[in-house]
């Protein structure tokens, strides 16, 4: 923390620092160290995000507190850093990822999901969530409360509202928040595959950070079409 934290707002000039950094790198905006308009509309979209219709009061050292332990944005970016440094299987199509395996057992992720061996895009977007806390990390991958690995499931427990689990209209998606595909609409699961939201939707298209993602099963940035979008859901 730093030693006098202070309110983050939008003034001229513009106000630098490392703490403008940090709120930038979790907001997914470049991290410049300027609090300049597009920060400043980031942090407000964050602010309304939670709750907070009126954020004209700036980023006040609790409110920026509180965005430092956001669990969505803190698993999201850890796993564009997994992205960026090209986590993928190994050996290849066998659905183990050593890294990622390593970092399971550290957190005490239960015994049958720290192995791996399985469809593992649900695994990395909880595991990613773990090391912030998440409640609904803890819940499905240490407590075995619900099914974390199984894309259904968790479409399932955030319809219920369970676990720490919501759904989100898309019109108030924001970066870290759980995006369940489906692939085919018509027939089978309801939901195929999940991955985290980089930023809000625009356009029609959706910007995700995805593990086992592609044919040679790596975390990686996607961009897709909102169409195949089941739902958007928030942990906690």
């Amino acid at each position: 923390m730093d030693p006098q934290p202070r309110t983050l707002r939008l003034v001229s000039p513009h106000m630098l620092g490392p703490d403008v950094v940090e709120v930038q790198r979790l907001l997914g905006v470049d991290a410049d160290g300027d609090f300049g308009p597009i920060t400043a509309g980031a942090v407000a979209a964050w602010q309304r995000s939670r709750g907070n219709p009126d954020p004209s009061s700036g980023l006040t050292p609790a409110d920026r507190q509180r965005l430092l332990a956001d669990v969505p944005l803190r698993a999201v970016l850890v796993m564009e850093q997994w992205a960026a440094q090209g986590l993928g299987e190994d050996p290849p199509r066998s659905n183990r990822v050593p890294a990622l395996t390593g970092l399971a057992r550290r957190e005490n992720v239960a015994g049958a999901y720290s192995a791996m061996g399985y469809p593992w895009c649900a695994f990395a977007a909880f595991l990613a969530a773990l090391g912030a806390g998440g409640r609904t990390a803890i819940a499905g991958l240490r407590g075995r409360r619900f099914n974390p690995l199984y894309t259904p499931a968790i479409l399932a427990e955030a319809k219920a509202g369970a676990f720490g689990l919501r759904i989100v209209p898309a019109a108030a998606a924001f970066r870290g928040d759980l995006v369940l595909f489906d692939w085919d609409f018509r027939t089978g699961d309801p939901a195929d595959h999940v991955g985290r939201l980089a930023q809000a939707p625009v356009d029609g298209r959706v910007v995700t950070v995805d593990g086992n993602s592609g044919v040679a099963g790596l975390v990686q940035r996607r961009e897709r079409a909102i169409g195949s979008v089941r739902a958007f859901a928030r942990d906690s």
